[in-house]
């Protein structure tokens, strides 16, 4: 049972970056970290890991990787400065931001991580599991 996987084409804000995903599992997890609210002006609204042989890029010259922890980089456009992607260094995976796709019509929003941090004039009206900070094992 479960959603199908979803085959994704993406884009930043100037184009100059494309994205092709494919075989992504549907469930969508927001993030409310407080580095993630820095990076995408809000909650980071993610798709599900995808490893590099996953992905597609063109323009790839145009990404810029910033180390922002230890343990993970963050990725946009240097032409436009579109939020891109969070990449988990310890498992080489990479959380692509759900607005940079259109056609995410077989999404799911299913949880929600580090809700210790969500500020208190926003919430989802969406059902979601949510996490204090990230899922237990």
């Amino acid at each position: 049972g479960g959603a199908e996987k979803m085959n994704l084409s993406g884009r930043c804000l100037c184009g100059q970056v494309t994205i092709e995903l494919t075989e992504v599992h549907p469930q969508v997890t927001a993030c409310h970290c407080s580095m993630c609210r820095k990076f995408h002006g809000g909650p980071f609204l993610a798709l599900a890991a995808c490893s590099r042989d996953q992905i597609t890029f063109t323009g790839e010259s145009l990404i810029q990787r910033y180390n922002s922890s230890n343990w993970a980089q963050r990725g946009f456009c240097r032409q436009c400065g579109s939020s891109l992607f969070y990449y988990a260094q310890e498992t080489a995976e990479f959380f692509f931001a759900t607005g940079l796709f259109q056609e995410l019509t077989e999404a799911v929003f299913t949880e929600e991580i580090y809700t210790k941090d969500q500020p208190l004039f926003y919430h989802f009206a969406e059902r979601t599991r949510r996490w204090l900070e990230l899922p237990s094992s």
